[in-house]
């Protein structure tokens, strides 16, 4: 009877313990969260910038994209984000113009179609709803060049970029499961570029 007892208050206090360990975890995550979005709030420069690229070897000419320095690609990527009219639905010319400059601007690895119009379907319907500002806006874009060409990036930095598009688009007023979601489609072409 008493080992009986003994086992189950065992059993009692190893759920505790996982239980604590889980909820812990989940709230370390809110916490992040949290200070990523404060620290778009008051402007902090994101935890990561793209480092000059290392002298690029040329790579072969290609008849269907043509190559843009990181300086033209994070401009058109600006643009076509400013395009995208908070409370309007984007165009399917809207779209198709930002996946082009989303091809050009990846100078190395390109991620593939299906992954890039994944993303820019989701990040069009979340600005639809969001308000960027135009800083936020530039912020964005410039996370999304760096994404584009994260293979020579650490995981932490590729990681910390990802966590700061979650965290501007939450503040724009982006709900979090669709912040999420489109965090996570830019994961997925960072994933294919990073390979």
């Amino acid at each position: 009877m008493k080992i009986s007892v003994a086992i189950a208050f065992a059993a009692g206090l190893m759920a505790v313990s996982a239980f604590g360990q889980g909820s812990a975890v989940i709230i370390k995550n809110r916490a992040k969260e949290a200070a990523n979005q404060n620290n778009v709030r008051q402007g902090v420069p994101p935890p990561s910038q793209t480092p000059p690229p290392p002298t690029p070897t040329p790579a072969p000419p290609t008849a269907t994209v043509p190559a843009v320095s990181q300086a033209e690609g994070l401009a058109k990527i600006k643009a076509d984000l400013i395009n995208f009219k908070t409370g309007g639905i984007a165009t399917a010319e809207q779209k198709q113009q930002f996946l082009k400059d989303l091809a050009v601007t990846a100078r190395a690895t390109k991620p593939s179609l299906p992954t890039v119009k994944k993303f820019v379907e989701s990040l069009a319907a979340g600005l639809s709803e969001a308000v960027l500002t135009l800083e936020q806006k530039g912020r964005l874009a410039q996370n999304i060049e760096s994404v584009l060409n994260s293979k020579p990036l650490p995981a932490s930095q590729f990681d910390a970029t990802i966590k700061d598009v979650e965290a501007i688009l939450q503040v724009g007023g982006v709900k979090r499961a669709p912040a999420v979601s489109i965090a996570n489609d830019l994961k997925a072409m960072g994933d294919e570029v990073r390979r």
